[in-house]
């Protein structure tokens, strides 16, 4: 349309009105075509040739359309990759190609249009985004979240600890001593601290701090308890920002720092690749710039800035400053004066989280990337995201201390009016007299730096606590770690390792546990510990590195006998064991050796003579006089005799084949196996006598083993009783009976009877007054009825024969007539069954006389399926 009138933003409503009436007759038109298109399309050839044509022009145009919102949606860079080819792809793509790319152009509008009427707010603080480098950036192969493993440990670089001036020093049991050239802002000499010390210390490490006056003593500045509107900081690309390697850089830092009334001040360390670990970078930010100095190059340089952070005018912000304390002091003979610690202020408000990231987040709307707090920080030239993130920890502090401040003091104020108001308060508190938040103790104090007759306003009592909580931070020593090899206790003993990966075994409690008894394991433990602490120091290398935890666990577990079995347990071997694997193996050889020679057999302790000869205490017991006497062998005899095991007279064996001749002759109603004793021993030797009283106290092992032997040893057993049977001929029946005198039928348990066959049997089967019944073991008792044509059915016998066991005469059973029992199949069923079958029929359901009777068979098995009598369920209403 190269006839259209050019489009602007007067003709632009009368445009977007024709335009969408276009698209609507489009609309209608395309919903007014008829369904045999296609029909027509195959029947006429120049219709089929101009809708051919009209469809490549809509593709051509929809794909233009597609090409230009791919364009604005990728920052235009785009590739115009989504494209419609066919009709087939109009109809399987059309939702993935057209509708998202019109969601996303209606989005971006929604977004301009928001931010064009105000209605998107912008962050508090704007931090420019680093920008984009002419050279195409490399594909990242880290995972998201993970930081790059040569910016965490870059094992290519040289130590730089070996170019220090002042060398190392890692020897265990030396005392640290600060070496001040000069003592800046001194209300004391320098001496002073160091020789004497006031009374109210009683730690002894506090002579060591050289500031410690001074802190004690100080007078803070009167801005710090007045509130003040937070000064926002600039961004990072309007903030001048220099990196200082040079002593002429750190003179002119210095000399912008002298004129600042708050700077912040943050440490970058680095303790892998060394044994103490060292400083490698220091970040400062005042109101108007921030510095980043490197520490690795100006290391002696770094005292001079105690002219700055010992100024009691200057406030020196930093935040969880625990261990920065004992760094600087360590590395650079650094001291702080007039400390706000932010988090000790996060504290004292309460937050929920006291961390860095937090504050940073709650006051600047700035998120720190935390994955670089691990890398090496010895990297040089440093890269622009780990010197991005190192000015970021103090480009914000100031703004948040200012912000903390305001907080502290407003809080104290409402306090203090809350308290003046409240009806149940005796009197108000005035305004100058001094309060202490309620995190103290009542009893506390502020620090002896406070005069007692001082006092202050109230609503200052907040932000007095986060500095009395600052200065003993600020009052904190370094002391150089020592090793305790016997304990194992400090952060870096090994029982301490054992308590923290839960090692039970291995720890120090445990030999107390075990007794006298040697745990091998953790001998090896501590000596492998103990190796890999030395090793560390002599190589200044950090103990993970010589030798992770895990293997030291692992060797102590799974002691290796040669150098082949030492390494086949590292994967992969650390540099350190490669070098020194011998001098290892040779330290838990030694070790083996030392713990298996002292460990010996575990022999228990012996026992008092009078537990040991308990048996001869027992049989003395004839010494005794009076009725004593005859109750105790009365109870020895009744116990011997309830164990099943224990010696018959006339059956105990008179020698042993262990102890040889070692029965004595049974006296009383003692038995013998009380009175068992031995002369001699071929297993433990001679020497013990026959009483305790003869028992030498030197062989008291033998008589204790003899004794124990003799109490449990077997010399034969007693033959047991049998249960005697009784017998009774009830109405023609052999019956048992417990309680029938005089017939009594006694099984000695040693005679055998052969089976004799039916035919061989005669009519009489007693044998010396001794019933014999030939397959009725165990036969039930059982009466017969004394009705005459009464049967047992299913008997199967004709006839039976018994005698009495009393007389011997035999008495004649009357033979049973099948004949005088009912069939089945004859009319006279009923007749039978109520004469025979009567008594069961009204057990097993009662059957009439008329009911059909087909045999007495036993009711089927339930099923498993089915609800048992203990889990059928009920309704109660």
């Amino acid at each position: 349309m190269s006839d259209a009138p050019a489009l602007t933003p007067a003709s632009f409503p009368e445009y977007n009105t024709q335009l969408q009436s276009a698209a609507l007759q489009a609309t209608r038109a395309a919903l007014g075509l008829p369904g045999d298109i296609p029909f027509h399309r195959s029947v006429h050839p120049d219709f089929a040739k101009e809708l051919d044509g009209c469809s490549a022009r809509v593709l051509s145009i929809a794909n233009k359309l597609l090409a230009l919102s791919d364009t604005a949606s990728a920052g235009g860079k785009g590739k115009g990759k989504a494209r419609l080819e066919s009709q087939d792809d109009v109809v399987d793509r059309f939702h993935s190609v057209v509708v998202d790319a019109m969601d996303q152009l209606l989005e971006r509008a929604d977004i301009g249009l928001d931010e064009f009427l105000g209605h998107s707010k912008a962050p508090a603080i704007a931090v420019n985004a680093a920008q984009p480098s002419a050279q195409k950036p490399k594909k990242s192969t880290v995972l998201p979240g993970r930081l790059d493993p040569a910016l965490q440990h870059a094992s290519h670089l040289a130590k730089p600890q070996l170019a220090f001036k002042r060398k190392v020093d890692n020897t265990a049991g030396t005392v640290w001593q600060p070496t001040l050239r000069h003592k800046y802002n001194a209300k004391v000499p320098l001496g002073y601290n160091l020789q004497d010390s006031d009374s109210e210390d009683a730690d002894p490490s506090s002579s060591l701090h050289p500031y410690r006056y001074e802190i004690k003593h100080i007078s803070y500045p009167a801005r710090m308890f007045q509130p003040a509107p937070p000064i926002p900081p600039r961004s990072f690309e309007d903030t001048p920002f220099s990196w200082v390697s040079t002593p002429t850089d750190f003179a002119s830092m210095l000399a912008k720092l002298r004129g600042a009334p708050e700077i912040a001040v943050d440490l970058e360390y680095h303790s892998y690749r060394t044994y103490g670990g060292f400083v490698c970078l220091m970040q400062l930010s005042t109101r108007d710039e921030d510095f980043v100095v490197d520490t690795l190059a100006l290391r002696e340089e770094m005292e001079e800035l105690n002219e700055v952070f010992t100024d009691p005018n200057v406030v020196k912000v930093f935040h969880g400053a625990e261990s920065d304390i004992v760094w600087l002091q360590q590395d650079f003979n650094l001291y702080v004066v007039n400390l706000f610690d932010t988090y000790h202020a996060s504290k004292v408000l309460d937050f929920p989280r006291h961390g860095l990231a937090t504050l940073l987040e709650m006051y600047c709307d700035f998120t720190a990337d935390k994955r670089y707090q691990l890398a090496d920080w010895r990297i040089r030239p440093l890269p622009a995201e780990m010197l991005q993130y190192a000015r970021s920890d103090t480009h914000f502090l100031l703004f948040i201390y200012d912000n903390l401040r305001n907080a502290l003091l407003d809080r104290a104020q409402s306090r203090a009016q809350s308290r003046a108001q409240s009806p149940s308060s005796s009197r108000a508190t005035p305004a100058s007299e001094a309060t202490y938040p309620s995190s103290r103790a009542p009893n506390a104090t502020y620090p002896s730096s406070h005069a007692p007759d001082a006092t202050y306003p109230s609503t200052h009592a907040l932000v007095r606590e986060v500095l009395s909580r600052s200065e003993e931070t600020a009052l904190r020593v370094y002391e150089k770690e020592t090793y305790d090899a016997e304990g194992g206790s400090g952060p870096g003993g090994w029982d301490t390792l054992a308590r923290k990966w839960n090692k039970a075994s291995l720890t120090a409690s445990s030999s107390e546990r075990e007794g006298a008894a040697v745990n091998v394991q953790r001998e090896v433990y501590r000596a492998v510990h103990a190796w890999r602490d030395r090793v560390a120091r002599e190589e200044d290398e950090s103990t993970r590195y010589v030798l992770p935890n895990h293997y030291l666990f692992t060797l102590a577990e799974r002691t290796p006998g040669d150098m082949a079995a030492l390494l086949s347990i590292f994967h992969p071997v650390p540099p350190v064991i490669r070098r020194r694997a011998k001098e290892l193996l040779d330290t838990i050889r030694e070790t083996m050796k030392r713990a298996l020679g002292s460990r010996g057999p575990t022999e228990p302790p012996p026992a008092p003579i009078e537990e040991t000869m308990s048996v001869d205490v027992e049989t003395r017991t004839e010494q005794t006089a009076g009725p004593a006497r005859n109750e105790t062998r009365t109870e020895t005899a009744a116990a011997a005799a309830s164990s099943l095991w224990t010696q018959a007279k006339g059956i105990a064996a008179t020698s042993s084949q262990l102890f040889g001749s070692s029965l004595e002759g049974c006296k009383g109603e003692v038995p013998c196996a009380v009175k068992l004793g031995a002369a001699r021993s071929v297993l433990l030797g001679t020497g013990a006598g026959k009483t305790s009283a003869e028992v030498p106290m030197s062989r008291t092992r033998f008589v204790e083993a003899a004794a124990r032997i003799h109490r449990t040893l077997v010399i034969a057993p007693s033959v047991p009783k049998v249960e005697e049977l009784k017998v009774k001929v009830k109405e023609g029946v052999a019956v048992r009976e417990e309680e029938m005198e005089g017939e009594v039928l006694k099984n000695e348990g040693a005679a055998e009877m052969a089976f004799v066959p039916s035919s061989e049997r005669g009519a009489k089967a007693v044998v010396d007054d001794t019933i014999v019944v030939v397959g009725q073991g165990k036969r039930k008792k059982r009466k017969r009825g004394g009705e005459k044509g009464t049967g047992g059915a299913g008997d199967g016998t004709g006839e039976r024969a018994a005698t009495t066991a009393a007389g011997g005469e035999e008495e004649e059973v009357d033979a049973f007539d099948y004949g005088s029992v009912s069939n089945i199949l004859d009319d006279g069923m009923e007749e039978a069954d109520e004469g025979v079958r009567g008594g069961r029929k009204k057990a097993r359901g009662g059957r009439g006389p008329g009911t059909s009777f087909y045999g007495d068979f036993p009711a089927p098995p339930k099923a498993h399926s089915e609800v048992k009598r203990g889990n059928q369920s009920r309704t109660f209403r």
